[in-house]
């Protein structure tokens, strides 16, 4: 998701970052990598050692440690971005949000299944209407519409899939927002 985010960060208001466009793409190759690719490689890691049972990860118990293991990784990745690459401070404000979504997506997998994907699609939503408030760039309205519409169909299918309930893809639809608005919304002023 924060390839995702940045992308269209990148796509809708590209001088809030004020990335040349040679680095743009450099740096959301590095998004990539650190967001998406090495944390996946985790998960296919405890996937072949049996140490989680499928990729769904449909138990309860063993979504505990691939989520453990990617609060760790993003909070190394938002460090490092922040404190050693010294990227725009909308760029840290964006990790500190994601990352902190996470920790507590982690926390409560230790008590109840919440709907991960629910949490990921509407922090991205609640990114982007943070920043709507914040620009006076029409061009956000279009990416917030797709967020919108893809926290719709992203719940329907794990509704469908009968992968969660109600409660917990509702739950993450509103941990997801709430966590993400409000942190854009107050560190990124």
């Amino acid at each position: 998701m924060p390839s995702y985010i940045f992308l269209g960060i990148l796509f809708f208001i590209p001088y809030s970052l004020g990335f040349q466009p040679d680095l743009s793409w450099r740096f959301m190759v590095m998004v990539l990598m650190t967001t998406f690719l090495i944390p996946l490689m985790g998960v296919l890691l405890l996937n072949f050692t049996k140490n989680i049972s499928n990729l769904n990860m449909e138990i309860r118990r063993e979504r505990f440690i691939p989520f453990f293991f990617n609060s760790l990784f993003y909070m190394a990745t938002t460090y490092l971005f922040w404190e050693k690459f010294r990227f725009p401070p909308l760029v840290n404000y964006v990790m500190v949000s994601i990352t902190f979504s996470i920790v507590l997506l982690t926390i409560i997998t230790l008590f109840w299944k919440i709907s991960a994907h629910a949490i990921a699609v509407s922090g991205a939503t609640g990114i982007y209407f943070a920043l709507l408030f914040q620009t006076e760039s029409s061009n956000l309205y279009m990416g917030l519409a797709l967020c919108f519409a893809l926290c719709g169909l992203v719940a329907s299918a794990r509704l469908k899939l009968l992968v969660h309930s109600v409660s917990q893809v509702w739950a993450g639809l509103a941990l997801g927002f709430l966590i993400n608005f409000l942190t854009i919304l107050i560190l990124n002023r």
